[in-house]
Protein backbone atom coordinates (compact mmCIF):
# COMPACT_ATOMS: atom_id res chain seq x y z
CA UNK A 1 0.00 0.00 0.00
CA UNK A 2 1.09 3.06 -0.77
CA UNK A 3 0.17 6.21 0.83
CA UNK A 4 1.62 10.07 0.13
CA UNK A 5 1.61 12.66 3.23
CA UNK A 6 -0.01 15.38 2.23
CA UNK A 7 -3.47 16.96 3.15
CA UNK A 8 -6.67 14.77 3.46
CA UNK A 9 -8.38 16.25 0.71
CA UNK A 10 -4.88 15.74 -1.62
CA UNK A 11 -4.94 12.00 -0.32
CA UNK A 12 -8.84 11.56 -0.90
CA UNK A 13 -8.62 12.65 -4.13
CA UNK A 14 -5.72 10.86 -5.09
CA UNK A 15 -7.32 7.63 -4.78
CA UNK A 16 -9.48 8.25 -8.21
CA UNK A 17 -5.91 8.97 -9.82
CA UNK A 18 -4.83 5.79 -11.39
CA UNK A 19 -6.39 6.62 -14.64
CA UNK A 20 -4.74 3.66 -17.01
CA UNK A 21 -5.98 0.99 -14.08
CA UNK A 22 -9.43 2.53 -14.01
CA UNK A 23 -9.79 3.11 -17.58
CA UNK A 24 -9.04 -0.56 -18.26
CA UNK A 25 -11.13 -1.32 -15.51
CA UNK A 26 -14.47 0.19 -16.99
CA UNK A 27 -13.55 -1.96 -20.04
CA UNK A 28 -12.70 -4.92 -18.94
CA UNK A 29 -16.15 -4.89 -16.46
CA UNK A 30 -18.78 -3.34 -18.97
CA UNK A 31 -17.97 -5.36 -21.58
CA UNK A 32 -17.47 -8.58 -19.87
CA UNK A 33 -13.97 -9.34 -21.10
CA UNK A 34 -12.80 -11.52 -18.75
CA UNK A 35 -14.21 -15.34 -18.32
CA UNK A 36 -10.76 -17.94 -17.43
CA UNK A 37 -7.00 -19.66 -16.80
CA UNK A 38 -4.70 -22.32 -16.48
CA UNK A 39 -3.91 -24.33 -13.08
CA UNK A 40 -0.70 -24.56 -11.50
CA UNK A 41 -0.39 -27.64 -11.56
CA UNK A 42 -1.65 -28.48 -15.12
CA UNK A 43 -0.65 -29.95 -18.62
CA UNK A 44 1.85 -26.93 -20.31
CA UNK A 45 2.65 -25.29 -17.16
CA UNK A 46 5.72 -23.53 -17.12
CA UNK A 47 7.10 -26.15 -13.85
CA UNK A 48 8.82 -29.13 -14.28
CA UNK A 49 7.30 -32.22 -12.47
CA UNK A 50 10.30 -32.60 -10.25
CA UNK A 51 10.16 -28.83 -9.28
CA UNK A 52 6.27 -29.37 -8.24
CA UNK A 53 7.23 -32.21 -6.25
CA UNK A 54 9.51 -30.42 -4.69
CA UNK A 55 7.84 -28.06 -3.80
CA UNK A 56 4.86 -29.14 -2.60
CA UNK A 57 7.15 -30.99 -0.02
CA UNK A 58 9.07 -27.85 0.93
CA UNK A 59 5.61 -26.55 1.11
CA UNK A 60 4.34 -28.86 3.51
CA UNK A 61 7.54 -28.80 5.67
CA UNK A 62 7.17 -25.00 5.67
CA UNK A 63 3.11 -24.98 6.68
CA UNK A 64 3.76 -27.52 9.41
CA UNK A 65 6.64 -25.30 10.84
CA UNK A 66 4.42 -22.28 10.46
CA UNK A 67 1.76 -23.68 12.72
CA UNK A 68 4.48 -25.59 15.26
CA UNK A 69 5.57 -21.62 15.62
CA UNK A 70 2.25 -20.30 16.09
CA UNK A 71 2.00 -17.58 19.43
CA UNK A 72 -0.24 -18.39 21.72
CA UNK A 73 -1.31 -14.82 22.68
CA UNK A 74 -3.87 -12.45 22.00
CA UNK A 75 -3.92 -10.44 18.58
CA UNK A 76 -2.27 -7.25 19.72
CA UNK A 77 -3.81 -4.15 20.50
CA UNK A 78 -2.52 -0.82 19.01
CA UNK A 79 -4.63 2.56 19.77
CA UNK A 80 -6.48 3.34 17.45
CA UNK A 81 -5.56 7.40 17.51
CA UNK A 82 -4.26 8.62 14.23
CA UNK A 83 -0.70 8.24 14.26
CA UNK A 84 0.82 12.06 14.69
CA UNK A 85 3.29 13.36 12.27
CA UNK A 86 5.90 13.69 15.05
CA UNK A 87 6.18 9.77 14.65
CA UNK A 88 4.90 8.96 11.01
CA UNK A 89 7.36 11.64 9.03
CA UNK A 90 10.66 10.44 8.03
CA UNK A 91 13.27 13.16 9.28
CA UNK A 92 16.87 11.54 9.89
CA UNK A 93 18.61 14.63 10.90
CA UNK A 94 16.07 15.19 13.68
CA UNK A 95 16.88 13.05 16.81
CA UNK A 96 14.09 10.81 17.26
CA UNK A 97 12.87 7.67 19.75
CA UNK A 98 10.77 4.98 18.45
CA UNK A 99 6.66 5.65 18.54
CA UNK A 100 5.36 3.38 21.07
CA UNK A 101 1.53 2.42 20.55
CA UNK A 102 1.23 -0.75 21.91
CA UNK A 103 -0.37 -2.38 24.71
CA UNK A 104 1.71 -5.92 25.24
CA UNK A 105 1.97 -7.32 28.38
CA UNK A 106 5.47 -9.05 29.37
CA UNK A 107 4.15 -12.64 29.20
CA UNK A 108 2.89 -11.90 25.36
CA UNK A 109 6.22 -10.18 24.63
CA UNK A 110 7.70 -13.49 26.31
CA UNK A 111 5.21 -16.04 24.30
CA UNK A 112 5.90 -14.16 20.90
CA UNK A 113 9.84 -14.42 21.40
CA UNK A 114 9.44 -18.13 22.14
CA UNK A 115 7.62 -18.30 18.97
CA UNK A 116 9.46 -15.90 17.36
CA UNK A 117 12.66 -18.04 18.28
CA UNK A 118 11.11 -21.07 17.25
CA UNK A 119 10.72 -20.45 13.53
CA UNK A 120 13.76 -19.29 13.52
CA UNK A 121 15.84 -22.20 13.90
CA UNK A 122 13.01 -23.88 11.64
CA UNK A 123 14.48 -21.47 8.57
CA UNK A 124 17.75 -22.49 9.50
CA UNK A 125 16.61 -26.03 8.65
CA UNK A 126 14.63 -25.51 5.96
CA UNK A 127 16.55 -23.52 4.06
CA UNK A 128 18.59 -26.06 2.07
CA UNK A 129 15.27 -27.58 1.49
CA UNK A 130 14.02 -24.68 -1.04
CA UNK A 131 13.87 -25.88 -4.71
CA UNK A 132 15.40 -23.17 -6.59
CA UNK A 133 16.79 -23.50 -10.13
CA UNK A 134 18.11 -20.73 -12.09
CA UNK A 135 15.55 -18.71 -14.21
CA UNK A 136 15.18 -14.97 -13.94
CA UNK A 137 11.45 -13.67 -14.48
CA UNK A 138 8.72 -11.23 -13.31
CA UNK A 139 6.08 -12.47 -10.65
CA UNK A 140 2.80 -10.42 -9.61
CA UNK A 141 -0.42 -11.28 -8.09
CA UNK A 142 -4.02 -11.05 -10.32
CA UNK A 143 -7.48 -11.69 -10.07
CA UNK A 144 -10.96 -10.13 -11.75
CA UNK A 145 -10.46 -6.41 -9.91
CA UNK A 146 -6.90 -6.62 -10.57
CA UNK A 147 -6.41 -8.03 -13.92
CA UNK A 148 -7.51 -4.92 -16.18
CA UNK A 149 -4.87 -3.04 -13.75
CA UNK A 150 -2.02 -5.74 -15.04
CA UNK A 151 -3.02 -5.81 -18.56
CA UNK A 152 -1.78 -1.99 -18.72
CA UNK A 153 1.24 -2.40 -16.28
CA UNK A 154 2.21 -6.02 -18.73
CA UNK A 155 1.92 -3.63 -21.99
CA UNK A 156 4.15 -1.00 -20.28
CA UNK A 157 6.57 -3.47 -19.43
CA UNK A 158 7.31 -4.96 -22.79
CA UNK A 159 7.16 -1.37 -24.40
CA UNK A 160 10.77 -1.46 -22.45
CA UNK A 161 11.64 -4.27 -24.31
CA UNK A 162 12.22 -6.76 -21.78
CA UNK A 163 11.03 -10.14 -22.99
CA UNK A 164 11.94 -11.75 -19.22
CA UNK A 165 8.42 -14.32 -18.00
CA UNK A 166 5.92 -12.86 -16.34
CA UNK A 167 3.87 -15.64 -13.88
CA UNK A 168 0.69 -14.14 -12.64
CA UNK A 169 -0.84 -15.84 -9.64
CA UNK A 170 -4.37 -15.97 -8.28
CA UNK A 171 -5.55 -16.88 -5.52
CA UNK A 172 -7.95 -20.09 -5.64
CA UNK A 173 -10.04 -21.79 -8.24
CA UNK A 174 -13.00 -19.22 -8.17
CA UNK A 175 -10.47 -16.60 -9.56
CA UNK A 176 -8.86 -18.93 -11.99
CA UNK A 177 -12.47 -19.19 -13.92
CA UNK A 178 -13.51 -15.45 -13.41
CA UNK A 179 -10.11 -14.46 -15.71
CA UNK A 180 -9.53 -18.06 -17.52
CA UNK A 181 -10.02 -16.54 -21.02
CA UNK A 182 -7.84 -13.55 -20.49
CA UNK A 183 -5.21 -16.50 -19.28
CA UNK A 184 -5.06 -18.39 -22.21
CA UNK A 185 -5.80 -15.82 -25.00
CA UNK A 186 -4.23 -12.43 -23.99
CA UNK A 187 -1.53 -13.42 -21.71
CA UNK A 188 0.60 -15.43 -23.70
CA UNK A 189 1.14 -12.98 -26.45
CA UNK A 190 2.86 -11.10 -23.42
CA UNK A 191 4.96 -14.07 -22.60
CA UNK A 192 2.84 -14.45 -19.24
CA UNK A 193 1.63 -17.66 -17.65
CA UNK A 194 -1.46 -17.95 -14.56
CA UNK A 195 -0.70 -20.03 -11.80
CA UNK A 196 -3.00 -20.35 -8.50
CA UNK A 197 -1.59 -20.57 -5.21
CA UNK A 198 -4.73 -22.72 -4.04
CA UNK A 199 -3.18 -25.32 -5.59
CA UNK A 200 0.26 -25.67 -3.57
CA UNK A 201 -1.28 -24.25 -0.79
CA UNK A 202 -4.20 -26.42 0.28
CA UNK A 203 -1.78 -29.84 -0.06
CA UNK A 204 -0.25 -28.48 3.81
CA UNK A 205 -0.50 -31.65 5.94
CA UNK A 206 -1.54 -29.31 8.84
CA UNK A 207 -4.98 -26.95 8.74
CA UNK A 208 -3.76 -23.74 8.04
CA UNK A 209 -5.76 -20.49 7.60
CA UNK A 210 -6.66 -19.41 3.85
CA UNK A 211 -4.13 -16.31 2.63
CA UNK A 212 -5.84 -12.62 2.35
CA UNK A 213 -4.50 -10.10 0.57
CA UNK A 214 -0.94 -8.72 1.63
CA UNK A 215 0.09 -12.42 2.18
CA UNK A 216 -0.50 -13.30 -1.57
CA UNK A 217 2.68 -11.71 -2.40
CA UNK A 218 5.33 -13.96 -0.64
CA UNK A 219 3.56 -17.12 -1.41
CA UNK A 220 3.57 -15.81 -5.32
CA UNK A 221 7.33 -15.63 -5.09
CA UNK A 222 7.88 -18.84 -3.33
CA UNK A 223 5.42 -20.58 -5.44
CA UNK A 224 7.28 -18.90 -8.69
CA UNK A 225 9.52 -21.05 -10.70
CA UNK A 226 11.98 -18.28 -10.90
CA UNK A 227 15.19 -18.42 -8.64
CA UNK A 228 15.87 -14.48 -9.15
CA UNK A 229 12.51 -12.66 -8.71
CA UNK A 230 11.14 -9.16 -9.75
CA UNK A 231 8.16 -8.69 -7.74
CA UNK A 232 5.45 -6.27 -8.98
CA UNK A 233 2.16 -5.22 -7.64
CA UNK A 234 -0.70 -5.67 -10.58
CA UNK A 235 -0.09 -1.42 -10.69
CA UNK A 236 2.90 -1.13 -11.17
CA UNK A 237 5.38 -1.12 -13.65
CA UNK A 238 9.40 -0.35 -15.20
CA UNK A 239 9.81 2.74 -17.25
CA UNK A 240 12.87 1.11 -18.60
CA UNK A 241 14.04 -2.85 -19.11
CA UNK A 242 14.67 -4.01 -15.62
CA UNK A 243 16.77 -7.13 -17.23
CA UNK A 244 20.13 -5.13 -16.43
CA UNK A 245 18.67 -5.14 -12.75
CA UNK A 246 19.52 -8.45 -12.11
CA UNK A 247 23.36 -8.56 -13.43
CA UNK A 248 24.31 -5.32 -11.45
CA UNK A 249 24.94 -4.34 -7.63
CA UNK A 250 23.07 -4.02 -5.55
CA UNK A 251 21.35 -7.29 -6.72
CA UNK A 252 24.12 -9.05 -6.94
CA UNK A 253 25.79 -7.61 -4.01
CA UNK A 254 22.55 -8.23 -1.58
CA UNK A 255 20.17 -10.25 -3.29
CA UNK A 256 17.12 -8.70 -1.39
CA UNK A 257 16.42 -5.16 -3.14
CA UNK A 258 13.46 -2.79 -1.47
CA UNK A 259 12.06 0.96 -1.90
CA UNK A 260 11.49 3.04 0.35
CA UNK A 261 7.59 4.72 0.95
CA UNK A 262 6.86 8.34 1.82
CA UNK A 263 6.80 7.52 5.61
CA UNK A 264 9.42 6.55 8.96
CA UNK A 265 9.57 3.17 9.18
CA UNK A 266 7.39 2.80 12.54
CA UNK A 267 7.90 -0.46 14.26
CA UNK A 268 7.54 -0.82 17.91
CA UNK A 269 10.82 -1.88 19.88
CA UNK A 270 8.64 -4.78 20.85
CA UNK A 271 9.23 -6.12 17.21
CA UNK A 272 12.96 -5.81 18.38
CA UNK A 273 13.04 -7.25 21.80
CA UNK A 274 10.70 -10.71 20.05
CA UNK A 275 13.42 -10.90 17.46
CA UNK A 276 16.47 -10.27 18.96
CA UNK A 277 17.71 -7.52 17.00
CA UNK A 278 19.06 -4.13 18.69
CA UNK A 279 16.93 -1.60 18.21
CA UNK A 280 17.91 0.53 15.83
CA UNK A 281 16.66 4.21 15.38
CA UNK A 282 14.01 5.45 13.44
CA UNK A 283 14.74 4.90 9.78
CA UNK A 284 12.85 5.07 6.80
CA UNK A 285 9.88 2.74 6.21
CA UNK A 286 9.54 0.50 2.98
CA UNK A 287 7.13 0.70 -0.09
CA UNK A 288 6.75 -3.07 -1.23
CA UNK A 289 5.32 -2.28 -4.94
CA UNK A 290 8.18 -3.60 -5.97
CA UNK A 291 10.87 -5.80 -4.94
CA UNK A 292 13.98 -7.85 -5.91
CA UNK A 293 14.72 -11.08 -4.60
CA UNK A 294 17.09 -14.29 -5.06
CA UNK A 295 15.63 -16.87 -3.24
CA UNK A 296 18.72 -19.21 -3.22
CA UNK A 297 20.45 -16.26 -1.69
CA UNK A 298 17.72 -15.23 0.62
CA UNK A 299 16.76 -19.05 1.23
CA UNK A 300 16.80 -18.68 5.31
CA UNK A 301 14.90 -14.84 5.09
CA UNK A 302 11.94 -16.70 2.90
CA UNK A 303 10.44 -18.59 5.83
CA UNK A 304 10.47 -15.52 8.24
CA UNK A 305 9.21 -13.93 5.05
CA UNK A 306 6.44 -15.91 5.38
CA UNK A 307 5.92 -16.08 9.10
CA UNK A 308 5.55 -12.31 9.46
CA UNK A 309 2.53 -12.58 6.62
CA UNK A 310 1.24 -15.38 8.43
CA UNK A 311 0.62 -14.09 11.14
CA UNK A 312 0.62 -10.63 9.86
CA UNK A 313 -2.65 -9.08 10.89
CA UNK A 314 -3.03 -10.30 14.28
CA UNK A 315 0.85 -9.72 15.25
CA UNK A 316 3.60 -8.64 12.92
CA UNK A 317 1.57 -6.17 11.00
CA UNK A 318 0.98 -3.97 14.20
CA UNK A 319 4.10 -4.89 15.50
CA UNK A 320 6.24 -3.68 12.50
CA UNK A 321 3.91 -0.77 11.53
CA UNK A 322 1.82 0.09 15.05
CA UNK A 323 -1.41 0.98 12.62
CA UNK A 324 1.05 3.72 10.80
CA UNK A 325 0.55 4.77 6.86
CA UNK A 326 0.48 1.27 4.77
CA UNK A 327 0.48 -1.03 7.76
CA UNK A 328 0.89 -4.85 5.52
CA UNK A 329 3.21 -6.54 4.27
CA UNK A 330 5.51 -3.60 3.15
CA UNK A 331 8.24 -4.22 6.20
CA UNK A 332 8.44 -7.76 6.47
CA UNK A 333 11.19 -8.61 3.72
CA UNK A 334 13.36 -6.29 4.99
CA UNK A 335 12.62 -7.58 8.77
CA UNK A 336 12.80 -11.13 7.86
CA UNK A 337 16.49 -10.74 6.73
CA UNK A 338 17.63 -8.39 9.04
CA UNK A 339 16.41 -11.64 11.32
CA UNK A 340 18.71 -14.15 9.50
CA UNK A 341 21.73 -11.87 9.61
CA UNK A 342 21.44 -11.82 5.72
CA UNK A 343 21.79 -8.88 3.40
CA UNK A 344 19.45 -6.52 2.03
CA UNK A 345 19.70 -3.01 0.00
CA UNK A 346 17.30 -0.22 0.91
CA UNK A 347 17.10 2.12 -2.22
CA UNK A 348 18.06 5.60 -0.79
CA UNK A 349 16.63 7.94 -3.30
CA UNK A 350 13.67 9.06 -2.00
CA UNK A 351 10.12 8.20 -3.56
CA UNK A 352 9.15 11.46 -6.00
CA UNK A 353 5.21 11.58 -5.79
CA UNK A 354 3.28 11.93 -8.87
CA UNK A 355 0.61 14.39 -9.48
CA UNK A 356 -0.68 17.96 -10.94
CA UNK A 357 -1.60 20.59 -9.12
CA UNK A 358 -5.47 21.56 -10.31
CA UNK A 359 -7.39 24.70 -9.24
CA UNK A 360 -4.94 25.13 -7.01
CA UNK A 361 -5.33 21.87 -5.00
CA UNK A 362 -2.38 19.14 -5.71
CA UNK A 363 -3.79 15.76 -6.28
CA UNK A 364 -1.53 12.86 -6.36
CA UNK A 365 -1.56 9.96 -8.83
CA UNK A 366 1.42 7.72 -7.64
CA UNK A 367 4.78 7.40 -7.35
CA UNK A 368 7.96 7.21 -8.76
CA UNK A 369 11.23 4.53 -7.76
CA UNK A 370 14.37 5.33 -8.71
CA UNK A 371 16.80 2.97 -10.23
CA UNK A 372 18.95 1.09 -8.09
CA UNK A 373 21.71 0.70 -10.30
CA UNK A 374 22.62 4.66 -9.74
CA UNK A 375 21.29 4.50 -6.32
CA UNK A 376 23.94 2.09 -5.85
CA UNK A 377 26.79 3.94 -7.66
CA UNK A 378 25.72 7.48 -5.97
CA UNK A 379 25.07 6.45 -3.04
CA UNK A 380 22.32 9.04 -2.82
CA UNK A 381 22.08 11.02 0.34
CA UNK A 382 18.71 11.12 2.97
CA UNK A 383 16.79 14.21 1.97
CA UNK A 384 17.91 17.15 3.68
CA UNK A 385 14.53 18.80 5.83
CA UNK A 386 16.39 21.20 7.80
CA UNK A 387 17.52 22.89 4.44
CA UNK A 388 14.75 22.19 2.04
CA UNK A 389 16.46 24.78 -0.43
CA UNK A 390 19.10 23.08 -0.93
CA UNK A 391 17.39 19.50 -1.04
CA UNK A 392 15.61 21.54 -4.29
CA UNK A 393 18.98 21.94 -5.80
CA UNK A 394 20.14 18.36 -5.64
CA UNK A 395 17.45 17.20 -7.15
CA UNK A 396 18.95 17.59 -10.23
CA UNK A 397 21.34 15.39 -9.37
CA UNK A 398 19.01 13.01 -8.31
CA UNK A 399 18.90 9.10 -9.75
CA UNK A 400 16.51 8.85 -12.49
CA UNK A 401 12.94 6.86 -11.47
CA UNK A 402 13.10 3.23 -12.59
CA UNK A 403 9.22 2.34 -11.36
CA UNK A 404 5.91 3.54 -11.31
CA UNK A 405 3.43 2.69 -8.84
CA UNK A 406 -0.01 4.11 -9.67
CA UNK A 407 -2.94 4.12 -7.20
CA UNK A 408 -6.01 1.54 -7.51
CA UNK A 409 -8.98 3.25 -6.74
CA UNK A 410 -12.13 1.63 -5.95
CA UNK A 411 -13.36 -0.87 -8.83
CA UNK A 412 -17.34 0.20 -8.39
CA UNK A 413 -16.51 3.12 -9.38
CA UNK A 414 -17.77 4.36 -12.99
CA UNK A 415 -14.44 5.10 -14.34
CA UNK A 416 -15.40 7.40 -17.25
CA UNK A 417 -16.76 9.76 -14.59
CA UNK A 418 -13.06 10.35 -14.36
CA UNK A 419 -12.61 12.04 -17.36
CA UNK A 420 -15.29 14.22 -17.46
CA UNK A 421 -16.89 16.69 -14.08
CA UNK A 422 -15.14 16.26 -11.18
CA UNK A 423 -12.62 13.50 -12.42
CA UNK A 424 -9.11 13.57 -11.85
CA UNK A 425 -7.91 14.53 -15.53
CA UNK A 426 -10.90 17.59 -15.08
CA UNK A 427 -10.64 20.72 -14.05
CA UNK A 428 -12.83 23.77 -13.08
CA UNK A 429 -13.11 25.10 -16.31
CA UNK A 430 -13.90 22.18 -18.24
CA UNK A 431 -10.39 21.18 -19.42
CA UNK A 432 -8.95 17.83 -19.63
CA UNK A 433 -5.36 17.53 -18.51
CA UNK A 434 -2.13 15.45 -17.09
CA UNK A 435 -1.98 13.77 -14.07
CA UNK A 436 1.61 13.02 -13.19
CA UNK A 437 2.96 16.65 -13.62
CA UNK A 438 4.47 18.62 -16.80
CA UNK A 439 6.21 17.60 -19.68
CA UNK A 440 9.25 18.50 -19.07
CA UNK A 441 9.17 17.51 -15.24
CA UNK A 442 8.25 13.64 -16.15
CA UNK A 443 10.87 13.85 -19.09
CA UNK A 444 13.55 14.84 -16.31
CA UNK A 445 12.99 12.55 -13.94
CA UNK A 446 12.01 9.49 -16.26
CA UNK A 447 13.79 10.12 -20.01
CA UNK A 448 10.99 10.15 -21.66
CA UNK A 449 7.10 11.43 -21.20
CA UNK A 450 5.97 7.63 -19.45
CA UNK A 451 2.54 9.60 -18.72
CA UNK A 452 2.11 9.92 -22.67
CA UNK A 453 3.15 6.29 -23.25
CA UNK A 454 0.86 4.78 -20.52
CA UNK A 455 -2.61 6.27 -22.39
CA UNK A 456 -1.10 4.96 -25.47
CA UNK A 457 -1.42 1.69 -23.46
CA UNK A 458 -5.13 2.40 -22.01
CA UNK A 459 -6.13 3.49 -25.35
CA UNK A 460 -4.99 0.23 -26.99
CA UNK A 461 -7.24 -1.98 -24.68
CA UNK A 462 -9.77 0.53 -25.06
CA UNK A 463 -9.84 0.19 -28.59
CA UNK A 464 -9.25 -3.74 -28.62
CA UNK A 465 -12.79 -4.25 -26.90
CA UNK A 466 -15.01 -1.24 -26.38
CA UNK A 467 -15.26 1.26 -29.00
CA UNK A 468 -17.15 3.44 -27.45
CA UNK A 469 -14.77 3.64 -24.93
CA UNK A 470 -11.92 4.22 -27.37
CA UNK A 471 -13.25 7.29 -28.55
CA UNK A 472 -13.52 8.94 -25.28
CA UNK A 473 -9.95 7.94 -24.78
CA UNK A 474 -8.70 8.66 -28.29
CA UNK A 475 -10.26 12.29 -27.88
CA UNK A 476 -8.66 13.16 -23.82
CA UNK A 477 -5.11 11.54 -25.77
CA UNK A 478 -5.75 14.28 -28.45
CA UNK A 479 -6.68 17.02 -26.42
CA UNK A 480 -3.79 16.33 -23.84
CA UNK A 481 -0.98 15.69 -25.91
CA UNK A 482 -2.19 17.23 -29.06
CA UNK A 483 -1.53 14.19 -31.40
CA UNK A 484 -3.54 10.60 -31.83
CA UNK A 485 -2.05 7.64 -29.96
CA UNK A 486 0.86 5.89 -32.12
CA UNK A 487 1.42 9.06 -33.78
Amino acid sequence: MLIRPNHVSCWRAGLFAGLCSIIALYIFFARGHISTLQPFLSAGSAFSADYQTNLISYWKELASSLEAARPVCPPINVTTEEMPNEDRNFEPLKKKERPERLFLPAEDEAELMRAHRHMRVAARRLAPLLPVGDETGIVTTGGLKLFPVLLVSLRMLRLTGCTLPVQVFLGDQKEYEEVKSTCEDVLPSLNAQCHVVEDVYSTADVDIAPPEHFQFKILAILFSSFRHVLFLDADAFPVHDPTPLFNSPPYTTHGLVTWPGFFANTASPHYYHIAGIAVPPPNRGTESGQLLLDKKHHAESIPMMVYYNYFGPDYYYPLQSQNGPGQGDKETFSAAAVAVNAPFYGVKTPVSALGNHVNGQYIFAGAGQADPMQDYLYDSPYPNHIQPEYERNEEKNQVRAFFVHTVSPETKLNPLKLLREGGVAWDANGDWHRIWGKEKNVVEKFGYDVEKRMWECVEEEACRTDQDVCMEVKAFYAKVFGTMPGK
